[in-house]
């Protein structure tokens, strides 16, 4: 349930962000995902809700973006070059953001791991957005991120609060509502590789949950490769830190690919963009 905690800061500054002149229509779509994508996740934390019901809500989280044709239709790395989808761009989103807020719940199960993932993918796909001059993506993912930053005060190893699945779904709804609204597509898909490598390490092993085998030091291992820090642990034992550590520096890296990628795609592919 900490994940209403995470609204709370997330919601005080996109209220703020109104006074700084951008257009409203896009930060309205972020926030109104934001907000149903909250919703949605507690509904599920009371009542666990089946699995095709959650999926079946991830899809209708995404409505606020197409409602408001939020961001542009051009894709700019395609086989053929840039491409306007036009129509079909809008019937991808749903399916863009049933993904990535599914992505982002299955990549959980230690103190501190959600937060700290999505506060470092967030901030590094802020810088992303500015470089592009996509200002209103930048805004709110600089806004979510440093809400997940003071959540991870009490959310770091060993958490006295937990993310839940309305935290996850926020950060999934308003991580794909900023790269689809702003010009950061590409980039998105950059520094969410490891949210989809460890998604297909998920379905691979059908979702089946579980963390692993905790030893009597404390240190957790894991027999299968069913996720992507069970490759950290995978018959080599690592306390829950150890894990997160080792997940975070993966998600940095991938962070600062996907900002070099930017400024060079910005200055130099494409100048004049942002």
């Amino acid at each position: 349930m900490g994940g209403i905690g995470v609204f709370v800061g997330f919601a005080t500054a996109m209220t703020f962000s109104a006074m700084l002149g951008l257009d409203y229509r896009l930060l309205f779509a972020i926030f109104l995902s934001g907000t149903l994508a909250l919703i949605a996740g507690l509904i599920d934390d009371l009542l666990s809700l089946r699995r095709v019901a959650l999926v079946i809500v991830t899809f209708l989280v995404g409505m606020p973006v197409v409602a408001f044709h939020a961001g542009s239709t051009l894709v700019y790395l395609t086989p053929i070059g840039p491409a306007d989808l036009g129509l079909f761009f809008w019937v991808l989103v749903p399916f863009a953001f049933a993904f990535m807020m599914n992505a982002v719940n299955v990549y959980a199960g230690f103190n501190g791991l959600e937060a700290s993932l999505g506060a470092v993918t967030s901030l590094s796909l802020g810088i992303c957005a500015i470089l592009y001059g996509s200002w209103e993506s930048a805004v709110s993912l600089f806004v979510l991120g440093g809400a997940l930053l003071s959540f991870l005060r009490w959310n770091w190893c060993p958490a006295k609060v937990f993310i839940g699945n309305s935290g996850t779904m926020l950060l999934g709804a308003v991580l794909a509502s900023s790269i689809i609204s702003g010009t950061i597509k590409i980039a998105g898909v950059i520094v969410l590789l490891p949210y989809i490598a460890n998604f297909v390490l998920r379905a691979s092993d059908r979702f089946r949950w579980t963390v692993g085998e905790t030893l009597e030091n404390g240190s957790v291992s894991s027999g299968r490769r069913n996720a992507l820090w069970a490759l950290f642990i995978h018959n080599s034992p690592a306390n829950e830190q150890q894990v997160v550590l080792r997940c975070l520096a993966v998600q940095v890296l991938f962070g600062l690919v996907a900002v070099m990628f930017a400024y060079y795609h910005a200055n130099y592919i494409v100048p004049g963009l942002g």
